[in-house]
């Protein structure tokens, strides 16, 4: 049964796979997710769920009941709830599944690491569709080569503007990827000393292929990711070696990016690439950038929409009326110059980037509590550092939510509720007494796969 979950993480790079249903901008592992989550319906049924995961159902429920109230009160389109129920659904199917499958791996923590390489095989894909997009952008303008990177992403304009994204939906989901998903599961792997030199490999060709990406999202969440890293896995009492190891990452940055960037080291021609040239040589720049100024606008009027309605909000997926209410904030060259945001006026199922901003639009105050609540289940009172640094990259990732993140997100909040997870400790903050348990731990489950590769059955 678990090798259909397996099989998901080993297909989640494929986000923008055109031959699935639905067109792309779903990654294909759903459709084992939720086979996943059919097949063990009886392991399901036979489960005890906490009081905190029954309060978030009632939750959802009743914010799905208000929201339908609020509809034939104020006679709004029930599109935009349509839309907010087919993915709270999703959503609710995707949490079971992986907490079915935490509940399954209690007796078999080699679940976890088995889970983490079918993962890291799955990057392989992408890694080598990024191969042949950095062939055909730099090398060999070729109709076939385009025809098989056509294969496996929908959306080639990115790389005929000479842009990386391998195998994602966009160049700014890649964060998404590295910081949900690689990145964890390489510490997770190298902790319990089950990192090969494949995995390694993996890492060392995507993270420079990746800048290629001309992201400034991705760029401030590799930073981001780097930051919260040094910071968990260091001891308060070493302030200065932190702060020595802040100047050097920041040392670093800053001659890459002129190497890249004001030297053009790549000879890229890309718009993206004067855009952020721009923007390094005048950082207050942003603030006229086209999608600093979705964003910022879209939180902005979200965050206004909660104060029209701060008991039940708006109601789920009624976001664009809030919107409507509050567009004569919006400055009106603003408007003017800024073609998605104009368009919005016609989008009865307007998404917001920013989660915080859309479930206070959407919930009012039942949305403070879900995130409570979600929060609540994730057992930080463990002294393990890694839940701490994924609850901070997991609440930072709301901050840019896309429809992919429920996958990580609802993956995280299953699995961090694992003891031996959730007691995990990770880099030099580790305890002399964490490191005896794991010299005992390489004859108990943990480790009990050998080196050989281990296929489920």
């Amino acid at each position: 049964m678990n090798a259909f979950i397996y099989l998901a993480f080993a297909l989640l790079p494929l986000d923008n796979f055109p031959y699935m249903f639905g067109g792309a901008y779903k990654p294909v592992s759903l459709i084992f997710i939720v086979l996943y989550c059919v097949l063990k319906i009886p392991v399901l049924i036979r489960m005890k769920f906490q009081r905190k995961e029954i309060w978030i159902f009632i939750v959802l429920v009743s914010a799905v009941l208000i929201s339908a109230i609020l509809g034939l009160q104020n006679n709004y389109s029930f599109a935009g709830l349509q839309d907010a129920v087919v993915s709270l659904a999703a959503g609710i199917i995707i949490y079971l599944s992986f907490r079915i499958y935490v509940h399954s791996s209690e007796h078999r923590k080699d679940s976890f690491l088995t889970l983490f390489r079918w993962m890291f095989r799955g990057y392989w894909l992408a890694v080598i569709i990024g191969l042949l997009q950095l062939v055909y952008m730099y090398a060999f303008h070729s109709g076939a080569l385009s025809s098989v990177i056509g294969f496996f992403v929908q959306r080639d304009s990115y790389v005929t503007a000479g842009r990386m994204h391998f195998t994602f939906s966009e160049p700014s989901y890649i964060g998404l990827h590295t910081n949900l998903l690689l990145f964890p599961a390489y510490l997770i792997l190298k902790k319990y000393n089950y990192l090969t030199k494949s995995d390694k490999v993996l890492l060392w060709i995507f993270i420079p292929l990746s800048l290629l990406s001309l992201s400034i999202r991705y760029y401030l969440d590799l930073l981001f990711f780097v930051v919260v890293y040094v910071i968990v896995t260091s001891k308060p009492e070493k302030f200065l070696m932190l702060f020595m190891k802040f100047m050097m990452y920041l040392a670093a940055a800053a001659v890459l990016l002129n190497i890249v960037f004001v030297n053009n080291l790549f000879q890229l021609k890309s718009d993206h690439y004067y855009r952020i040239l721009h923007i390094y040589e005048d950082p207050a720049s942003i603030t006229e950038d086209n999608s600093f100024s979705i964003r910022s606008t879209y939180s902005s009027l979200g965050f206004r929409s909660f104060l029209d309605k701060p008991w039940f909000g708006y109601g789920m997926g009624n976001y664009y009326y809030g919107f409507m209410h509050n567009l004569d904030h919006i400055p009106a060259d603003t408007l003017e110059e800024n073609e998605e945001l104009r368009d919005a006026k016609y989008n009865l199922t307007l998404p917001q980037y920013n989660m915080y901003t859309r479930l206070l639009s959407e919930f009012g105050l039942l949305g403070i509590m879900l995130i409570l609540l979600l929060l609540s289940l994730v057992r930080l009172s463990h002294k393990g550092n890694f839940p701490k640094l994924m609850v901070v990259l997991l609440l930072y990732s709301l901050l840019q939510f896309d429809s992919f993140a429920f996958i990580q997100v609802l993956f995280w909040v299953a699995i961090l509720q694992s003891e031996e997870v959730s007691r995990l400790r990770i880099g030099k903050a580790e305890s002399t007494e964490n490191k005896r348990k794991m010299a005992k731990m390489h004859s108990g489950p943990w480790v009990q796969l050998r080196r050989s590769e281990h296929y489920p059955k």
